[in-house]
């Protein structure tokens, strides 16, 4: 069974997460970097968003601690690139009346960050 942690009103990482669902492109590659870290090139291909923006909603979500680098990778012509991974599995916002629940469900199922 999940493990539910729910997020005080005056955190940090609750404010980034609503502010992070609130934009296309960063649910977007939260989503596309839940099951396996995927660099950027891979997060552009695959959800079809532009260079720039990818690399400033990674490195949005990487700062406010929802994404996190979980290896790097090399290429043949020596460019490295990192790989990133969602650190929340799921979100759950819960809206109601005077209430603004956000509980989250860490990600255990990532891989271990040399960097970490």
């Amino acid at each position: 069974m999940a493990d539910f942690k729910i997020l005080g009103r005056d955190s940090d990482l609750r404010k980034a997460i609503l502010k992070a669902l609130s934009d296309e492109y960063s649910r977007t590659i939260m989503n596309f970097t839940i099951e396996q870290p995927k660099s950027v090139v891979e997060i552009v291909k695959g959800c079809d968003i532009p260079m720039t923006t990818a690399y400033r909603r990674v490195n949005e979500l990487e700062e406010n601690k929802i994404l996190k680098v979980t290896g790097s990778v090399v290429t043949d012509d020596g460019k490295k690139y990192f790989l990133y991974q969602n650190r929340l599995k799921s979100i759950y916002v819960i809206f109601g009346l005077e209430e603004l629940d956000v509980q989250i469900v860490e990600n255990d199922g990532m891989g271990i960050s040399a960097y970490w």
